[in-house]
Order: C-alpha cells, then sequence, then structure tokens
C-alpha cells in the first residue's frame, strides 16, 4: 500500500502573538526536544503511543477515549505526535498542534515512518488556528494543558469542539503541584505553595499551570463542559518511568502525581469571555 503523506499546515484562520509564557516554553522545548527524545523516546515508543502519563498506563485499561475512527481529533502540545500517529492509524483524521519548530520536525519525520497522514501546525494551544467547531475530540497526555494557561486553552478548546465533543486531558494533579519543589526539581516533604492561589508556576527556562480542583471544575462548568470522569492512578509499585526519581513514583503510592480529566462539549453555545485569573504561585 502506498505511504500516505504527512501536511503541514499554517492555517488562514489567524493565531494570536504568543504569550510571554508561551516564548519561554517555545525556547525551552526547541532546546529540550533532541534530550527529551533520547531519555524517553524509548518508553514512549514501547506502547505505541496509546498510553497515558509518566507509568504509560494503557489506553485500553482506562477506555476515556470513545471510538475514534473517522473522527476529527485534535492534539494540543503533539510533541513527536506519537498519540496522533497511533489514533490515526486506527482510522481518525487527526491535527496535531505544538509551538516548537523542533518537536514538529520529530513529529513528521515519526509519521513518515509509520505511513500515517496527519496535518501538523505550529501554534499556541492558546491561539490555535482553526475553525469553530472543527473536532470531535481534543486531548494531549502531559501536552499543552500542563505549559499553557488554561484561562486560554479551555475556552479555546471549547470553541473548537462540536456539541457532544470530548476534551480529555493528562496533567499533573493540584496536590503534586502544591508539594512541588521547583528549585530543587523535587517533590518535597511539605506544602511548597499556597494551593488556594495556584496558577503559574515558574521554572528556570520554562512555566506551567495549575489550578485548585474546584477552580478547574468552574472553569469546565463555564465553558460549557460536563464532567465524566477524573482519573486519579497511584503509582504502579512493580515500575520504573524515566520522567521521575524512586522517591517521587514512591509519593506517588499514596498521593497523586497525575490527573486525566474527561469531559463533555455541553452544548453549541458560545464560550464565555475569560475570566479573571487568580493569583500566581
Amino acid at each position: 500500500m502506498a505511504r500516505r503523506i504527512v501536511r503541514s499546515t499554517r492555517s488562514s484562520h489567524p493565531a494570536r502573538r504568543l504569550t510571554r509564557h508561551a516564548a519561554k516554553n517555545r525556547r525551552d522545548w526547541n532546546r529540550t526536544a533532541d534530550l527529551y527524545e533520547r531519555a524517553h523516546g524509548p518508553g514512549l515508543a514501547e506502547h505505541q503511543g496509546m498510553s497515558w502519563g509518566c507509568f504509560h498506563v494503557p489506553e485500553k485499561d482506562l477506555g476515556l477515549l470513545r471510538d475514534t475512527r473517522g473522527k476529527d481529533v485534535l492534539e494540543l502540545g503533539c510533541g513527536a505526535a506519537r498519540w496522533s500517529i497511533a489514533l490515526a492509524r486506527g482510522g481518525a483524521h487527526v491535527v496535531g498542534v505544538d509551538l516548537s519548530p523542533r518537536r514538529l520536525v520529530q513529529a513528521r519525520t515519526l509519521a513518515r515512518e509509520a505511513g500515517v497522514s496527519l496535518t501538523l501546525v505550529e501554534a499556541s494551544a492558546e491561539s490555535v488556528p482553526l475553525p469553530d467547531q472543527s473536532f470531535d475530540l481534543v486531548f494531549c497526555d502531559f501536552g499543552a494543558m500542563t505549559f499553557a494557561d488554561p484561562f486560554r486553552t479551555v475556552p479555546e478548546a471549547a470553541r473548537l469542539l462540536r456539541p457532544g465533543g470530548q476534551l480529555v486531558f493528562n496533567t499533573w494533579s493540584p496536590i503534586h503541584t502544591v508539594y512541588l519543589d521547583v528549585r530543587n526539581e523535587r517533590v518535597a516533604s511539605r506544602p511548597q505553595r499556597d494551593y488556594f492561589r495556584m496558577h503559574r508556576v515558574e521554572w528556570s527556562k520554562s512555566v506551567e499551570f495549575q489550578l485548585p480542583y474546584g477552580a478547574w471544575i468552574q472553569l469546565f462548568l463555564d465553558n460549557g463542559f460536563e464532567l465524566e470522569r477524573l482519573v486519579e492512578l497511584p503509582a504502579p509499585a512493580h515500575l520504573r518511568s524515566s520522567y521521575m526519581s524512586a522517591r517521587e513514583a514512591r509519593w506517588g503510592r499514596t498521593l497523586p502525581l497525575e490527573a486525566i480529566w474527561s469531559l463533555r462539549r455541553r452544548s453549541a453555545s458560545r464560550a464565555p469571555k475569560r475570566r479573571a485569573r487568580p493569583g500566581r504561585s
């Protein structure tokens, strides 16, 4: 069978200029993309893309995604696009968005090697240059929903989804972020920030985002989403992760490291204006 072509696009639907934190993250991902693939690529490849989080929990065990065959799917912060490639193999029409040109080069290479058809868009998930109601599923696994402002990305996902569409994403749990010691790059034994004021988490060369559980849920409701599932899994005792130390993995056996949110777009109404941000963490 003939190998299909990987498409790249800069849509005519205009995107806003990158925010400062998006530009900072773009520089960091361009700088670390190859290092990331050397460190984590083998583990990701072992599971053919269809697994969640730092411990590669198979999607078939969680059943978070509905049948994607023939559906329009958007991955926000696709990186090297292993998830997108896996879904395209299963018959989905997939678009991968990433703000890092270097990560998109990696995605094109892997997609060509797999012989699948993807549309790859260089853009921030805070302002995706694609039309309203274009997708049945918007998702990511530690992609843009970790590194972009949720007060921008959640309304953007609502805009891009059709009525009844899914938003599914995995990121750090709010509890993990409370205990995250950024300076020493590890979880601490005591809280490191005010839970109620969490929003922006500054690393030396990148920025992440987090909200309290209640703020996440209110943001979803404000943008026409219904919460279907919140999955918080203990770190498996018998597995190691290339993403964290053994100490952090042990911490994750009693407190949640990750949170996988599964939501459904409730109606076709336009998303409301973005709410005011809480104080910075």
